[in-house]
């Protein structure tokens, strides 16, 4: 595959496609990841073209359709894209390279061999990898991808919250207490849940979610 400046051959894609599960995926929001995945799906994956054009009122009804959305064209709002877009931009994964026109802006698709934050991660997980067995109350399960499967595993890649069935592509970990309440990334901590309802728990205990269910 050839485009925009950059060759990608057929045997690097599944690479680069590890490379965003281990190093990008778990440093982005779930509601970030489905636009990264969105753009680099269009992008990349489809021509080898690093170089996307797109518009973020394009974007609400062509990436991510909520079945419990109240709006008649089932999309998502315009603060919500925008904020993602922002969200991508500020950690690498895009980056705005031309001026806007009627069919959208300009923006270029990196890869985390590209984007600083991937390999600070990296080298980072590396790091932390090499280090002494610890007590396994201390194991990171949510960035390290072979324990966030384990965790996945053990629900049996099902949503906790609405029991929707889900792939390894679909499938994010919530915190059962939350980070901001001194939750950990341990594995009783974690539980697998799709997209909606983690966006939807946002950073609420796992008691109060519930109670509004």
């Amino acid at each position: 595959m050839s485009g925009g400046g950059r060759d990608f051959s057929a045997l690097e894609l599944p690479l680069i496609i590890q490379q965003i599960v281990d190093d990008l995926q778990p440093l982005l929001t779930p509601y970030d990841a489905v636009f990264y995945w969105y753009l680099f799906r269009h992008s990349i994956a489809k021509n080898g073209n690093v170089h996307l054009r797109f518009s973020s009122r394009g974007l609400r009804t062509s990436v991510v359709k909520s079945s419990r959305s109240d709006n008649p064209e089932n999309s998502i709002s315009l603060a919500k894209v925008q904020g993602s877009l922002r969200d991508l931009e500020a950690i690498g994964a895009i980056r705005k390279e031309g001026e806007p026109n009627r069919t959208g802006t300009l923006y270029r698709v990196l890869i985390p061999d590209e984007i600083v934050a991937c390999q600070k991660f990296r080298a980072e997980r590396t790091a932390t990898a090499s280090l002494p067995q610890v007590d396994l109350s201390e194991i990171d399960y949510y960035n390290v991808r072979e324990n966030r499967i384990k965790v996945f595993e053990r629900d049996g890649y099902e949503c906790c919250y609405c029991k929707k069935q889900l792939t390894r592509f679909t499938a994010t970990l919530d915190h059962v207490t939350p980070v901001s309440e001194d939750g950990d990334n341990s594995f009783e901590n974690l539980i697998t849940a799709c997209l909606d309802c983690n966006s939807r728990k946002n950073k609420r205990p796992l008691g109060d979610f519930l109670a509004e269910q």
